[in-house]
């Protein structure tokens, strides 16, 4: 049965960003650097840890860094797709505007170059998982993994993620260059906020609320919840597993809904002010 043009789009931009991704060394070389990367960049903050505890680290507080770490991993990678997907086809290649003229919606090329991203993000989020417990000692819950909250919330909070990835490429449309530091600057700050690697009970106020409204908070305490345990859950302590999904689900509509109406609004101003075909020859 033949692809609708809209899958096949998704498709031809999958294979985009692995052809721009990859095309500086062997597939096996870029994928071994690409897969260890996100890894080696999340356990880095754990190895401060433990340097800076020494005999006094506790396994729960490492589990809790483990579970935000995995999730960071999804988070660093998207922002940066979508930071680089706008900015490097107008002015690195100068085919925006021929992929706005394409049959096929602008919306199936974010997605495809963001899915990209996701699988590398997939691998670096199992290879940190699996390090932390097999190289830290860090032990899953007794009673078994959750795994229909861990790969639910996977799938909920990848969407939101992708909302909050679909919301900064709009904003790339009406910028004219520098991408990566608006997906690395946004990326440290949701890294900050949404108690990664610090409870949101030790923030200031204000960035624990800004924290409790975004959907990647929920989705690394449901992890937490779903491979550790709830007494690893510091972020949201005393909240349940229930409540968390509620929070979740919320917040990811909220954010996706948000998207849908940037893009548009983005879309608009965009082709109004000719950012579509401008060059900067940045």
């Amino acid at each position: 049965m033949p692809l609708s043009p809209i899958l096949r789009a998704v498709r031809a931009n999958l294979k985009l960003g692995w052809d721009i991704e990859g095309n500086w060394a062997p597939a096996w070389a870029y994928l071994f650097i690409a897969l260890a990367t996100p890894a080696a960049g999340v356990l880095m903050l754990v190895f401060i840890y433990l340097v800076v505890m020494g005999a006094a680290g506790e396994k729960v507080f490492l589990a809790y860094l483990m579970g935000g770490a995995s999730v960071f991993v999804f988070v660093r990678l998207v922002l940066s797709a979508a930071g680089w997907a706008v900015i490097e086809d107008r002015e690195h290649y100068k085919t925006l505007r021929y992929i706005y003229i394409a049959p096929s919606p602008f919306a199936a090329q974010l997605i495809g170059r963001i899915g990209f991203k996701t699988a590398i993000a997939a691998f670096g989020s199992a290879l940190t998982i699996i390090a932390g417990w097999l190289a830290l000692g860090v032990p899953f819950r007794p009673d078994g993994i959750q795994w229909l909250d861990f790969i639910g919330g996977f799938i909920v909070g990848l969407v939101g993620m992708v909302g909050m990835g679909w919301l900064l490429a709009s904003a790339m449309l009406l910028v004219d260059r520098m991408g990566w530091v608006w997906a690395e600057g946004f990326s440290g700050l949701l890294f900050l906020v949404s108690g990664m690697a610090i409870p949101l009970k030790v923030l200031p106020a204000p960035l624990a609320w800004v924290g409790r409204q975004i959907p990647i908070t929920y989705w690394a305490e449901l992890w937490r919840h779903a491979l550790y345990g709830g007494t690893v859950a510091l972020s949201l302590p005393g909240m349940t597993t229930a409540e968390i999904w509620l929070r979740l689900l919320l917040s990811t509509m909220a954010w996706t809904t948000a998207a849908g109406v940037g893009l548009k609004l983005a879309d608009y101003f965009a082709r109004r002010w000719g950012k579509i075909e401008s060059e900067t020859f940045y």
